[in-house]
């Protein structure tokens, strides 16, 4: 049977409205999986949405909220959304307890650091010393812009098969100090965390977008189809 892979869906308040993106949607199903929205909700049901599924995904969204690790906000922090931080923090504690995989995806790995009790940077430019453009055109989710250089002992390794990649890129926030229980196993050239992994690898983040890369380059397509078989054999 096809595993049933969550994906959350962001809250925009603006629009009073749910939203995911198609490419998550489709990435799920040509990977082998069901995919189902699990729409921002107060986070006491996350336990009994988290029961109706083999895995789920925390798509890209709004910046994380700095309250939630313990610091003020830069003046580069636009949207934020509490409601999504809450539902999403909870819905990764409830996955843990119900030993169901996860896979972070852009904002993705930066929930899945704070959940672990981890820090971010609120704003590259202004926080890290960087050369390396993270923010690329967002019309352009198909092109590769940066590379990324994976640890050859990590799980993400394993799955991937190389120490090299090439990736794309959509974010001003990253992984600051990898959380406790979680390992930074994938770095950008001037030395940003771009993927993050459990000691067993059942909670995966990246940095990028494998969804806008899945239908051209193997190498994320086997990223997304690893998470869906793992879902299925958990």
């Amino acid at each position: 049977m096809k595993p049933i892979i969550g994906v959350t869906s962001r809250f925009l308040e603006k629009d009073n409205n749910f939203v995911t993106r198609a490419n998550y949607v489709n990435a799920v199903a040509d990977s082998g999986g069901i995919p189902i929205l699990l729409p921002v909700n107060a986070p006491d049901v996350s336990e009994e949405l988290m029961k109706l599924v083999d895995g789920f995904i925390i798509p890209g969204g709004a910046d994380v909220a700095p309250l939630f690790y313990g610091e003020q906000p830069y003046l580069k922090v636009s949207r934020t959304c509490r409601r999504n931080d809450e539902f999403e923090v909870a819905l990764i504690h409830d996955a843990i307890r119900q030993k169901k995989p996860i896979l972070g995806i852009c904002r993705g790995i930066q929930v899945i650091n704070v959940s672990f009790g981890g820090t971010l940077y609120q704003d590259i430019p202004t926080q890290a010393k960087s050369e390396i453009c993270h923010y690329q055109d967002a019309a352009a989710k198909g092109e590769m812009t940066h590379s990324v250089t994976l640890e050859d002992d990590s799980y993400l390794f394993s799955i991937l098969k190389q120490s090299k990649i090439d990736v794309n890129s959509y974010h001003h926030q990253a992984v600051r100090e990898a959380a406790p229980g979680l390992r930074a196993v994938a770095f950008a050239p001037d030395g940003v965390i771009e993927a993050i992994e459990n000691a067993d690898g059942s909670v995966l983040g990246v940095q990028w977008h494998p969804e806008g890369l899945y239908t051209i380059c193997d190498v994320h397509a086997r990223l997304l189809k690893s998470f869906v078989e793992r879902c299925r054999n958990r």
